[in-house]
């Protein structure tokens, strides 16, 4: 009787376990809170309105994103020649369900956190650090500024379209990898690839609030005077946030008109480098047949980031060591678990060995 009160608290001790929050949802709800808590002492209105604003357009786009999760992987196993019924059958089992509401209501949470921070940075850190990236780009690399270099050598290349084309395409690539691994077969994978995430936009924007910079497009912008006819679109989209900019910091005196929170400006780091970067060292664990063209891809977003004007260099080597610290807290925070060593398989007894008891004693 012992043993069965045991097996039985046991069972449902394993039944609680299983609605404990996961280190990933830790760190999104606690990086939430710090983020509401932080602007509301300096006197930002962040309140339920902001949530309204903010949260409900992402329903429909992260469901989508997600669902379309377990069609690409399937896919990635067909191209591998692997069976799909393992993987059908682990999609239909409750647990694979349960977690995959639990990374989707995740994808809100640090979402929100990221965007207010942003935005909300030039009304609380007034310091802009561009002179000096500015000069330690340059110092960096030798004397030389990636950023003259850079657009002298593609201006008039025909090479300008396509990387602000692939630069374009950043964020269907990310949501591509977000939807990828979150469908992974493994709870442990999509789970430390949700904590990545997390973490990755959590750093991100108080890096942004400790040294904001607008990035060169914006501070030296003759750079981009003669290369800017051949990058239309981001041109077009440097004249909206900047535009968005303005509204934000003429706000400072308290009378705060109407902004879009999704449009904040923040040069340092770039995490449009750091989240390419993420997603490369995810590839490497997990899925290696991409390897080749996800590096190639994060090589052309760190160039394009310098191209295209949006970011210093530095603020790509700065978004690759967050990345990397991201991915590495992601397994230090949610270790695999050592599986048990298998039983060895019972046989007949060698010749000359020892002769196993049965019986009551065994």
């Amino acid at each position: 009787m012992n043993g069965r009160r045991s097996d039985g608290g046991t069972a449902t001790a394993g039944r609680w376990r299983r609605w404990l929050p996961h280190p990933f949802e830790i760190a999104a709800w606690g990086s939430l809170a710090v983020a509401v808590v932080f602007l509301r002492a300096h006197g930002l209105r962040i309140d339920w309105n902001t949530v309204v604003y903010t949260v409900p357009p992402l329903f429909r786009p992260t469901a989508q994103v997600l669902l379309a999760g377990p069609l690409l992987y399937a896919a990635y196993l067909l191209l591998r020649r692997r069976s799909l019924k393992p993987y059908l059958s682990r999609l239909l089992s409750r647990d694979w369900l349960v977690l995959w509401l639990r990374l989707w209501l995740t994808c809100f949470v640090f979402t929100y956190a990221y965007f207010w921070l942003k935005v909300c940075v030039p009304l609380i850190n007034y310091r802009l650090w561009d002179q000096e990236l500015w000069a330690l780009d340059r110092i960096v690399h030798f004397g030389v500024s990636p950023s003259i270099l850079l657009t002298e050598l593609i201006q008039g290349t025909g090479l300008a379209g396509p990387i602000e084309t692939w630069y374009g395409w950043w964020l269907p690539t990310m949501m591509f990898g977000l939807s990828f691994f979150c469908a992974a077969p493994d709870a442990g994978t999509r789970r430390r690839f949700m904590l990545s995430s997390v973490l990755i936009w959590t750093l991100g924007p108080w890096v942004y609030m400790a040294m904001p910079a607008l990035g060169p497009v914006y501070v030296y912008g003759e750079t981009w005077r003669e290369i800017g006819s051949e990058l239309p679109r981001n041109r077009a989209a440097q004249a909206m946030l900047w535009q968005n900019y303005q509204t934000v910091i003429a706000g400072r005196d308290g009378t705060l008109k109407r902004f879009n929170p999704t449009r904040g400006i923040a040069a340092m780091p770039s995490l449009h480098v750091g989240g390419h970067w993420l997603l490369l060292l995810w590839i490497r664990r997990r899925a290696r047949p991409w390897l080749l063209p996800a590096a190639i891809g994060m090589a052309a977003t760190l160039v394009g980031s310098v191209v295209t004007g949006w970011h210093y260099a530095l603020d790509g080597y700065v978004g690759i060591a967050i990345a990397t610290l991201a991915y590495w807290a992601a397994w230090r925070l949610d270790p695999e678990k050592a599986r048990p060593p298998a039983p060895e398989p019972e046989g007949p007894p060698r010749v000359g060995g020892p002769v196993p008891l049965s019986g009551a004693g065994a």
